[in-house]
């Protein structure tokens, strides 16, 4: 192995100094393009091709499933029935003017008069209330949506998802039921997605037309572009830029993993509701390494105990009900079973800058780590803070395993030491710093 390219890193998020690894970030979203075939290149090959083991249906439907979960609570606070949502549908009074050469109601005798008298004609005056079109456009297009994306999402099932399919058929599929019958009031469904200002002007005219806008925003934005954004939203949706950082982190691995000559194959997409590790990674013969991002799952494939979940279910809140513990997650960990694992608990002060952030992380490490002992001969947990936090990695004995910092930049030494595949080990480089002139 050569001499490892400096790390990237880039400061990507407004309104803070810290700095994510750039290179692992875009290892990682390397695949998303632009929206037209952003599913197709979720799953197609990139320039240094990456194995994969789902299709692009099976990203499209993550990606709705996501992106419901996010509308959910929204949808929560729409009108409850048909009848309730007629009593807000917005209407425009509009003034009619015309001619007639019979007398009519409501005739304008001031301008009939001025046009000559006896009249050939009768000015007539009208007010007409029509229903917002813009409005139920919106509404109208918005609801199509949310049909296909619970059609979608409904098609992609497996462990652990009946609950939250559920929930999703409660909240959307009575949402579409309530609200469909005032659908009769456009003469046609419009199937273009709605703009910023239809978007914006929608939201200005109160509830319930405020949550339609919110929901419809959702949706507009993937028809719209931007797909890196998008990209991290369904990949890791639930923080920002905390979890920007953590996909950096993983990045980084995979990164380093390959250029000590492993084949990455990615196996299911990357997010909190996966059931197992999210890449396997392949060295030349030998055992294969699990590679999981949000690992809450891994002490059964490994036939672990979970201490935490069991010592915190002893709790109970101040009422008197058990406390229902959940299992604990580590960030990223690469593992190859019954040899060694190593955890990476990513921790990103954004707000705080507090470099001691960086430092409770070591807590969760230790922790992650101890638990995986009975498993594994050799493990390791390390706290993966910002560069501009962490200057270099240093790491101690604690008890049975390693406990230490480090930034992502110093991932590819660490990593060449831990998974014994050959390159400069971490200790030879602290030796090689430190060495005089």
């Amino acid at each position: 192995m050569g001499a490892a390219e400096p790390a990237r890193d880039a400061r990507l998020m407004d309104g803070t100094a810290l700095s994510v690894h750039e290179g692992g970030l875009i290892r990682v979203l390397s695949e998303w393009s632009g929206v037209g075939n952003l599913y197709s290149a979720v799953a197609a090959a990139s320039p240094a091709p990456v194995e994969r083991e789902w299709s692009p249906e099976d990203v499209e439907r993550r990606a709705m499933r996501i992106l419901l979960l996010q509308c959910s609570p929204i949808l929560r606070r729409w009108p409850k029935s048909a009848r309730e949502w007629q009593n807000h549908l917005p209407t425009l009074s509009n003034r009619h003017r015309f001619w007639s050469e019979v007398p009519q109601t409501r005739v304008d005798w001031a301008k009939t008069r001025r046009a000559g008298w006896p009249p050939a004609a009768f000015a007539i005056r009208r007010r007409r209330r029509t229903t917002d079109q813009l409005t139920l456009s919106v509404l109208a297009w918005t609801l199509v949506e949310l049909d296909q994306a619970l059609a979608a999402s409904r098609s992609l099932t497996g462990p652990h998802t009946g609950t939250v399919i559920e929930q999703l058929s409660e909240d959307v599929e009575g949402t579409l039921v309530r609200t469909l019958p005032i659908l009769g009031l456009l003469d046609e469904a419009d199937q273009t997605p709605p703009s910023r200002d239809d978007i914006r002007s929608v939201r200005a005219s109160g509830w319930p037309w405020n949550v339609v806008a919110e929901v419809a925003a959702f949706f507009a934005a993937v028809e719209r572009g931007g797909a890196e954004g998008l990209a991290r939203r369904l990949l890791r949706p639930d923080g920002f830029p905390e979890a920007i950082f953590q996909l950096g982190v993983l990045g980084a691995v995979m990164i380093a993993c390959e250029r000590a000559g492993a084949t990455v194959t990615s196996l299911r997409p990357i997010g909190y509701m996966t059931s197992g590790p999210v890449y396997r990674v392949d060295f030349p013969g030998g055992e294969p390494w699990d590679l999981w991002c949000e690992a809450a799952r891994c002490w059964d494939l490994y036939g672990i105990d979970d201490k935490y979940r069991e010592l915190a279910g002893t709790l109970s809140s101040a009422g008197g009900q058990a406390f229902q513990a959940r299992s604990i997650r580590p960030d990223v960990l690469l593992a190859r079973r019954g040899d060694r694992a190593l955890v990476l608990e990513c921790k990103y002060p954004a707000e705080s800058l507090d470099p001691g952030y960086v430092a409770q992380g070591m807590y969760q490490a230790a922790f992650y780590a101890h638990q995986l002992i009975p498993a594994f001969g050799t493990v390791a947990g390390l706290a993966v803070g910002p560069t501009d936090l962490v200057p270099g990695h240093v790491d101690r004995q604690l008890g049975s395993v390693r406990v230490g910092v480090a930034s992502p930049a110093d991932l590819e030494v660490l990593l060449m030491e831990f998974l014994d595949v050959g390159g400069p080990s971490a200790s030879e480089a602290m030796d090689a710093e430190s060495a005089p002139g």
